[in-house]
């Protein structure tokens, strides 16, 4: 066989456009990290839950900024892997406000081991409890670690199943379309 001929005809096929990407796809961030974006923006369910520290934390306290919503459990191995980028997110937008994390636990009655888990990951962005699950059931959480993107407006701009590198230049400009309009 002509290899020659494959190798012109693959060339023909890409530069005319069979194979061609839409413009800006691979510069896309919600594209790269495998965000589902809604089919209509809606707001987001507000959830009250408490803190490590039994305090309650709402939703809307954060209105005005951008918010990613994290479900976790301390047995779930893709959640391990992914805490130490939230960790560094939280860390690099702490003096910007970037973003918000709220990391839920879903652990029911291992209240004990989700404290353990904040101190071996040396985490100090909020960490709520879901015992009853009602958060869980809100976001309709099917799988684990799901994170959800909630923008300055308190709007549900998609979600994402499945552990991912918080801390990458995807995620920092992708967090940056969240933020409030003329900012």
């Amino acid at each position: 066989m002509n290899t020659g001929f494959f190798r012109h005809l693959f060339a023909v096929l890409i530069s005319g456009g069979l194979f061609a990407f839409p413009p800006n796809a691979a510069a896309d961030p919600f594209e790269q990290l495998g965000v589902a974006r809604p089919r209509t923006v809606k707001p987001a369910p507000d959830i009250e839950l408490k803190n490590l520290e039994g305090k309650p934390v709402n939703l809307s306290q954060f209105r005005g900024k951008p918010v990613l919503i994290n479900f976790w459990a301390t047995w779930c191995g893709p959640c391990k892997m992914e805490l130490p980028s939230l960790q560094r997110l939280h860390e690099s937008s702490k003096s910007n406000g970037e973003i918000q994390i709220l990391a839920v636990a879903i652990d029911r009655f291992n209240i004990d081991r989700v404290h353990e888990f904040a101190q071996s990951f040396n985490l100090t962005f909020p960490i709520l409890l879901d015992q009853d699950r009602q958060a869980q059931k809100d976001y309709f959480i099917r799988g684990l670690p799901t994170s959800y993107l909630v923008d300055a407006e308190g709007r549900l701009r998609g979600f994402i199943s499945g552990a991912r590198h918080w801390d990458s230049p995807q995620a920092k400009e992708m967090f940056k379309e969240l933020k409030p309009s003329g900012k």
